[in-house]
């Protein structure tokens, strides 16, 4: 009676273990070949068109500049007040290799500076050294001036434009090298 109770726990077990050593044997094949790419889906509606309208952005170049002072003033001929009051103005400076840096922000690794408009007559951007001392020396190989009108203001159909990237501002409205 012992000898056939043991028997009857010990086989379920022996069982159970023959059926675990079966699956822990087993291992994935390779993948099988990639199946056909099924047909293309049909075309989505056409969506109303968005308004017309004119960016009439204005850039402004300026040549090189070395700057030694706590700040420097670029004069925007022909940028009245109003225009300047009601426009998005971005700034960027350049260093000897071409590289563009959007100002608020640090140039070339080394002073950080900060823009501030001055609207009048003929309008005005000052560039003011925030960090780094109002000491040393920085040379801009070019500075650029963006103005966009607010009436110009970026809809979804120009996608999310990186305002901090002078090359994505300038590929967005088409302006010259």
């Amino acid at each position: 009676m012992f000898h056939t109770k043991i028997a009857q726990i010990i086989r379920p077990l022996l069982l159970a273990l023959t059926i675990m050593s079966f699956f822990a044997a087993c291992k994935p094949g390779d993948p099988g070949p990639a199946g056909e790419t099924g047909p293309a889906g049909p075309a989505g509606a056409t969506g109303p068109a968005g308004p017309a309208g004119s960016a009439n952005v204005t850039q402004i170049t300026y040549g090189s500049r070395t700057h030694t002072g706590s700040s420097i003033d670029y004069t925007m001929s022909g940028v009245s007040a109003a225009m300047a009051s009601q426009a998005a103005i971005f700034v960027y400076l350049s260093n000897s290799a071409a590289s563009w840096y959007p100002i608020p922000g640090i140039f070339n690794g080394t002073n950080e500076y900060r823009n501030y408009i001055i609207p009048a007559a003929s309008s005005t951007v000052r560039v003011i050294r925030v960090s780094g001392g109002p000491g040393g020396t920085d040379t801009f190989a070019a500075t650029r001036i963006v103005l966009i009108p607010a009436s110009a203001v970026v809809t979804g159909r120009k996608g999310a434009i990186d305002y901090t990237d002078y090359e994505a501002v300038k590929k967005a409205y088409n302006l010259p090298d």
